[in-house]
């Protein structure tokens, strides 16, 4: 049987002891193999190349050998992915990267790391992922991944998974409204959200769960929901689980312009499931009979029907240790 080299067997034993004397051989710990992909248009400074760089240097800190990409689109995303060959995938990027790896036509899905570079960081923030890069780094090279439902979005147009949910009535009415570059123009949404708001009205939503008639009855908002953040970091749904095979249909009656933008503002820390108006219910499949403006993440979808399924465990996405 031939001699392992010290590459081989992972010691280095390039300093050999004098004759009769035993030295300790050092370990040498060999770094994970990493992926690290980083959208184009990623924001900071420098650029993307910028992005690579800071990343590639908290990874390799991390123990990690790194191989990076700069990925233009969804096809080159699924070149990156479908190459990556059992290294450890890490994206950078917020909410809409996991969507779009949700969205490739890649199967399986390897799991993923996260360096969390959004606005919201929803995905991150339920999964307990730091959105510290060094401690973030740390979680993607020596982590375990997690598994994480998606929401199959299927409507007469389309069919697209959700990661953090779907919306339907008066916040998606104000989303499709949205000129913004990106989800960070908080004065594009501040516009948006004011205009819809002259527009305001109730519409008939009829919803069924799992089957079952849900509600049946004029609505300002509907939310799907499969983590417990939405859009801005709005806790839509604070008892989410987003590993729990469900989903929470969550209904929004508000006759007037001030019910709605009170009951809204009480979703940015989840004080709005027990007030009036407000009904709440779990199943895996939930149907939207009349057609409303639907996004689905921040993907705008028009006025239409859908149908949401759970796909449960559709992503496998490295988080700390308790929340597997």
């Amino acid at each position: 049987m031939p001699l392992q080299t010290a590459r081989d067997s992972h010691l280095d034993l390039r300093h050999h002891a004098p004759p009769g004397v035993r030295r300790r051989a050092r370990l040498v710990v060999v770094g994970r193999e990493v992926e690290l992909i980083v959208n184009a248009r990623a924001s900071g400074t420098g650029g993307p190349a910028a992005v690579v760089g800071r990343a590639t240097s908290v990874l390799r800190d991390a123990g990690a050998r790194v191989r990076a990409h700069i990925t233009a689109d969804e096809q080159e995303l699924a070149a990156a992915v479908g190459g990556a060959a059992g290294r450890r995938l890490v994206l950078v990027g917020g909410d809409g990267t996991v969507h779009a790896l949700a969205n490739l036509d890649v199967a399986p899905l390897p799991p993923a790391a996260l360096l969390p570079a959004g606005r919201a960081n929803n995905i991150a923030r339920a999964l307990g992922i730091p959105i510290d890069w060094e401690a973030a780094a740390r979680l993607a090279v020596r982590g375990r991944p997690a598994t994480l439902d998606a929401l199959h979005v299927d409507t007469p147009q389309r069919s697209l998974y959700a990661v953090e949910g779907v919306s339907a009535g008066f916040h998606a009415a104000a989303r499709h409204r949205y000129t913004g570059e990106n989800s960070g123009d908080l004065a594009a949404g501040v516009r948006a959200l004011a205009t819809e708001l002259g527009a305001f009205r109730q519409r008939p939503v009829t919803l069924r769960l799992d089957g079952a008639r849900a509600f049946d009855a004029p609505a300002a908002q509907v939310f799907l929901a499969n983590l417990p953040l939405f859009g801005f970091g709005f806790h839509v749904d604070p008892l989410a689980d987003p590993s729990d095979g469900r989903l929470e249909a969550i209904v929004l009656e508000a006759a007037t312009r001030r019910r709605v933008v009170r009951l809204l503002a009480a979703t940015r820390d989840g004080r709005h499931l027990e007030r009036h108006g407000v009904s709440w219910r779990r199943g895996v499949r939930a149907q939207l009979e009349q057609p409303l403006p639907l996004v689905a993440d921040a993907q705008p979808l028009g006025v239409t029907t859908a149908t949401v399924t759970v796909a449960a465990g559709h992503l496998r996405v490295v988080a700390p240790e308790g929340r597997r």
